[in-house]
């Protein structure tokens, strides 16, 4: 058929459209459209077949890869003529990360991570733990690690007037911090020994009841986050901590915990752990010896092992997709299922950062989107159903000596930080269409 709704002057080339999002779905018959056509002009189409008053955004894609030219300048460019068939795939498009603040730190950030109910977590190189708000204004500087701090992870929240927090050091500790909403006073719940080397990374299970920990000293542990076990139960120290609650230094008497079980197998520094977001019975891991590891947690057994052939910087896992997004040196993003029983195949390669690949993360929102930081000082939004990203985001104003060293996309908010000392947030709405209904 021929759509009469445009310009029919000039070539003209017949696609067919598809998409993997049902409430979307046109007629597949191939239909007669002007070549000259850009994604304006073919989002204009698919709203009028869906009788839409309101247009909605599309993007396509043609064999893998995002449509950034018009129709007939990618068929030249493909060889191809007016005569062939094109299949476009659409898919709703993401509006631009915009940049909304910066907050400045004393050093670098080593890690962030955003809280539903408006807050920001950051670890950073000058020793400290702090929480912010919205208004850029940090509410708790919790100080007491002896090394740099690699990593920071909330915990639960007991009320709405505190909330729990978790931070690992190059100084070999793990420490839990309650911290509370409605007044200064902060503390240490209890701090974690186990360690022989650097603390690189933690992560809470979906139920929050157990973290895992990942050391230089090729160990992954995993410690219960109550605030004592009942071995340690210790009332006069817990008496103390009440008493003391409302006062801004931790108690003099911190509360040492032990793991309740290790991980072995990785050679070599372990750089990242995450647990699966699904199922807590599984846990993720990335190191210097070229593997990302599954692990069974209660068991505590390496029930599998993936060959990257590269150094793994960073680990994310997607409970949208079931996907492991991994960072490496050689400036590749990597994704992997863990459900394939093949050891080195790796799902997808994503090319295009100019340095390595320090962090990933994914949408909370989307099995497709994803975000990587570099050393580049660029942050890159990719759309896993094409190899090239969706948008590239600077740090730094333009500047490309800055590394970022993590990032956090969640509650519609991407947080990035790293040598310039600040930390970047960038608006990421949930687009409605993203998750695949």
């Amino acid at each position: 058929m021929e759509f009469d709704t445009v310009k029919t002057l000039g070539p003209q080339v017949q696609v067919r459209f598809f998409t993997q999002q049902s409430k979307y779905a046109v007629t597949d018959s191939a239909i007669l459209v002007p070549a000259e056509l850009r994604r304006y002009g073919l989002s204009e189409i698919i709203n009028h077949l869906l009788a839409y008053e309101k247009p909605v955004p599309f993007d396509f894609l043609i064999e893998g890869q995002f449509l950034r030219t018009s129709l007939s300048e990618y068929l030249q460019n493909a060889g191809l003529s007016t005569e062939n068939v094109i299949s476009l795939e659409y898919v709703e498009s993401m509006l631009p990360p915009a940049p909304l603040s910066a907050y400045q730190h004393d050093d670098w950030i080593s890690s962030v991570k955003s809280h539903n109910k408006g807050f920001f977590l950051t670890g950073s190189y000058d020793n400290k733990v702090r929480i912010w708000n919205k208004s850029g204004k940090c509410i708790h500087t919790l100080v007491g690690h002896q090394g740099p701090v690699k990593s920071v992870a909330w915990g639960s929240s007991q009320d709405n007037e505190e909330i729990i927090c978790l931070s690992a050091s190059q100084d070999r500790t793990i420490r839990a911090w309650h911290t509370s909403l409605s007044n200064d006073s902060s503390g240490v719940l209890y701090e974690c020994h186990g360690h022989k080397g650097g603390v690189e990374s933690i992560t809470i299970n979906a139920t929050g009841t157990e973290f895992a920990s990942a050391s230089c000293d090729s160990l992954i542990l995993l410690w219960t986050t109550a605030p004592l076990d009942e071995s340690e139960s210790d009332h006069e120290v817990i008496k103390s901590m009440k008493k003391r609650r409302k006062v801004q230094k931790y108690p003099k008497e911190t509360v040492t915990k032990k793991p309740i079980g290790s991980f072995n197998g990785h050679i070599g520094p372990v750089s990242s752990v995450i647990f699966d977001n699904t199922d807590s019975s599984k846990l993720y891991s990335g190191g210097w010896d070229h593997s990302i590891r599954i692990w069974d947690v209660e068991s505590r057994v390496n029930i599998d092992t993936k060959n990257c052939g590269k150094v793994v910087n960073n680990v994310a896992h997607s409970s949208k997709s079931g996907l492991i997004a991994s960072g490496h040196p050689d400036r590749v993003v990597r994704l992997w299922d863990p459900r394939a029983e093949d050891i080195a195949v790796v799902k997808l390669s994503l090319a295009s950062h100019q340095n390595w690949v320090s962090a990933v993360s994914w949408s909370h929102d989307s099995p497709f989107l994803l975000a990587s930081a570099s050393y580049d000082s660029t942050i890159r939004i990719w759309d896993i159903r094409s190899k090239t990203p969706l948008y590239i985001l600077q740090t730094g104003k333009g500047k490309t000596d800055k590394k970022l060293l993590c990032i956090d996309w969640s509650y519609e908010l991407l947080l990035a930080g790293g040598e310039d000392s600040q930390m970047h947030i960038f608006s990421a709405k949930k687009i409605s269409g993203s998750t695949g209904d």
